[in-house]
């Protein structure tokens, strides 16, 4: 708890902080309060918490044999509002997994939702992943020509 002094204001703190102030031992919820006025004295900025912003938080804490994340960011796709196309394409962004990419990709593409695709920056992504996107966009052009979509 005396360590949270020291961390910005933001999702992770606050987890931690409501694990320490209503803890038994009287120590314990001292330090979180006083971690709490010393975060509270820098002004932090408040912040928004909201399902998904939590969904995506915990995305990639599951073992990849679970196969919950792809299932996770499945959801995110079939949701559709506007946070979790946001929460989806910022998660295509930070994904560290070559095959989670290439998963997620391949919801994309079976969702219907390939302009998120493109709205995927390739210069910053690894060159795997950069081929893996450039492979997906060619296949989709290639299909909407060939079905006279383009």
């Amino acid at each position: 708890m005396l360590s949270l002094k020291e961390e910005e204001w933001d999702l992770n703190t606050l987890l931690y902080l409501h694990l320490g102030i209503p803890d038994h031992a009287e120590e314990v919820r001292m330090a979180a309060m006083d971690a709490l006025m010393e975060i509270a004295m820098r002004s932090p900025r408040p912040f928004t918490v909201s399902p998904i912003s939590m969904l995506i938080r915990y995305i990639f804490d599951f073992t990849v044999s679970s196969g919950y994340t792809p299932y996770m960011f499945q959801f995110l796709v079939q949701l559709g509002t506007p946070e979790a196309v946001q929460a989806a394409e910022s998660t295509l962004r930070h994904i560290e997994r070559n095959d989670d990419f290439r998963k997620f990709v391949d919801i994309l593409i079976e969702e219907g939702k390939s302009d998120v695709l493109r709205n995927i920056e390739v210069e910053n992504l690894s060159k795997a992943k950069a081929k893996l996107l450039s492979d997906a966009l060619g296949t989709i052009e290639h299909d909407a020509s060939s079905s006279g979509l383009s």
